[in-house]
């Protein structure tokens, strides 16, 4: 139970995309709680600073890295404001695109995740881990002058023959949430998790 708790209720990530005066401001937070840190017996505000100095020669000159440090927890923020205009290919990497009856953008946890063996371990047979793993949640902030309106938004199923995964919307006003439950990582061979999907409502 211990693992569990640690795994999902200590891991917050938070995507956010907004457009002003030409350009996407796109926000990324990914925290853990120190609760985590306490249980190995590690120093918080030492292994966040430790890997912030480790990736500073890593991380391009158009984005932005802080720390984050609370009273009850740690990680980074990720920061960048993109003029499509004269983006570069890799930043328009992370721009949203759109076809004549979609909308599509990038989802960046998944490929984290997917490199992670956090989860190789996770038993969804216990119905406490099933519990806890389908209450924690990934969220997506999408504003609204960027796409208007949101009715449905997925990720497309790998195998042609199945359904696609539908993520929960919600309207917060200026921005849409979507949220998304840690449990879809689990079995992230199933969906295409590398970007959401958003048909377009006329």
């Amino acid at each position: 139970i211990a693992i569990v708790l640690t795994l999902t209720s200590c891991i917050d990530y938070v995507q956010s995309i907004t457009y002003s005066n030409g350009k996407y401001h796109l926000y990324y937070k990914v925290t853990l709680s120190k609760l985590l840190f306490e249980l190995a017996d590690e120093d918080a505000e030492d292994s966040v600073e430790e890997l912030l100095e480790d990736s500073s020669d890593e991380i391009p000159d158009y984005v932005s890295m802080k720390g984050v440090n609370t009273e009850t927890e740690v990680g980074f923020e990720f920061i960048m404001d993109i003029n499509p205009k004269t983006a570069t290919e890799e930043e328009k990497e992370f721009l949203p695109t759109k076809s004549s009856s979609k909308y599509y953008i990038p989802f960046y946890i998944s490929e984290r995740i997917s490199d992670s063996d956090e989860f190789d371990d996770v038993d969804l047979d216990d119905s406490f881990t099933l519990a806890m793993f389908s209450a924690s949640k990934v969220r997506v902030m999408i504003a609204k002058n960027i796409i208007p309106k949101i009715e449905t938004a997925y990720f497309a199923s790998e195998y042609e023959d199945d359904e696609n995964y539908y993520i929960s919307v919600f309207d917060y006003g200026n921005n849409y949430c979507l949220e998304i439950p840690f449990l879809l990582f689990v079995d992230n061979y199933l969906y295409d998790l590398d970007r959401i999907i958003i048909p377009k409502v006329e």
